[in-house]
């Protein structure tokens, strides 16, 4: 193959510890953050990693790469690190070390976590006590997502709506009541993409 660039060197290797520590592979938002990079330099840079031959795109994805050794069907394992409150806001428990393994595609990519969920407050969204929900970490949430959310040292799953400086957190199990803070103390961790359940 052709011979790399020492910065195309740098984003290759720091792609390729990602894939072997198990995570999936960086986004173009953690290539970028990473390297100090605006988006559109950490796409360039996995384009000519592409071209190069030491990565191919495995979808219209714009950051939804492979290596070229990596099987497109390779389970991904994520550690459950865990328990999300879905009631009142409660501190964040460690979970006992626990993992499990589905195919990468399954949740739809990205970088993504377990938590346990404890309490009945989505009950109305199906997601009910001591599911794993699976969580897409981001900072940034479309009207109608269940995020999970942190209240200053407090994490909660529940839809969020903003009004003014105010913010709402929203249950869908109408026996919990609306919760209402101050927006500055909300802090987006992620996105509920899936559930796991054991029957």
């Amino acid at each position: 193959m052709e011979a790399l660039t020492d910065i195309q060197q740098a984003v290759y290797d720091y792609t390729r510890k990602a894939m072997q520590q198990g995570r999936p592979f960086p986004s173009l938002r953690d290539i970028a953050s990473h390297f100090g990079f605006q988006h559109t330099t950490a796409r360039f840079h996995l384009k000519a990693l592409e071209k190069k031959g030491y990565v191919r795109q495995r979808s219209q994805r714009v950051s939804d790469y492979l290596l070229p050794d990596q099987d497109e069907v390779n389970a991904t394992s994520f550690d459950l690190v865990a328990r999300i409150p879905a009631g009142a806001p409660a501190a964040v428990y460690d979970e006992t070390p626990q993992s499990f393994a589905v195919t990468h595609d399954f949740f739809g990519g990205g970088d993504i976590l377990g938590l346990r969920v404890v309490g009945d407050s989505m009950s109305g969204d199906s997601i009910d006590d001591g599911d794993i929900a699976m969580i897409k970490r981001q900072h940034e949430g479309a009207r109608g997502d269940i995020l999970a959310l942190r209240i200053d040292a407090e994490i909660t799953l529940k839809r969020l709506r903003i009004d003014g400086d105010k913010a709402q957190l929203l249950p869908s199990n109408p026996e919990h009541a609306v919760r209402i803070v101050d927006a500055s103390q909300v802090e987006i961790l992620g996105k509920l993409v899936g559930i796991i359940r054991k029957l």
